[in-house]
């Protein structure tokens, strides 16, 4: 299914509305997650936050093989200076470009997943986080990359509050 400019506006105003409940993320969270699945669906979605020279993640969909709380250095790798120093979009549409960018690849397939859109989260022009769609082998296309760009800056209040709260502990 076609997803139209008014459904991409409808899916953008659910999520600035679910940032009005209490008891956030988790409420902002269920909502995206819903929203991705509908527009561009996936197998599995993470979040992660750049956070004192590491990446954290603190959002996922599958909490077995990706958990929360999982912090890593940030390496030189071409996806890092793509996502993260160049603050650009990044499209795997089959294995190969999965392969070539995830050291986990293994990992990543053995989900059924073959295919990824990592988008930058970005705001007062630094990256802070990217929002990583997985799906099978050619599901995502350019339109995909677009809709999910429509989100990114909906997940900045998110990430902030989640700096904050790491910054008070």
């Amino acid at each position: 299914m076609e997803m139209t400019t008014g459904d991409v506006s409808d899916a953008t105003r659910r999520l600035l509305q679910s940032l009005r409940m209490p008891g956030q993320p988790e409420p902002f969270y269920a909502v995206l997650k819903d929203v991705l699945q509908e527009t561009a669906g996936f197998i599995f979605v993470t979040l992660f936050l750049v956070h004192r020279g590491e990446t954290l993640r603190i959002f996922t969909t599958e909490d077995e093989l990706y958990p929360t709380g999982v912090r890593k250095p940030m390496a030189s790798t071409a996806w890092g200076d793509l996502v993260i120093g160049r603050q650009e979009t990044f499209l795997a549409t089959d294995l190969r470009g999965i392969r070539s960018a995830f050291f986990d690849h293994a990992k990543i397939e053995s989900l059924g997943c073959g295919s990824a859109i990592c988008v930058p989260i970005v705001y007062d022009g630094k990256c802070i986080g990217s929002l990583n769609l997985n799906h099978r082998e050619h599901h995502y296309t350019k339109q995909h990359v677009g809709m999910i760009e429509t989100f990114a800056p909906v997940l900045v209040p998110v990430l902030l509050d989640a700096v904050h709260r790491l910054d008070e502990a």
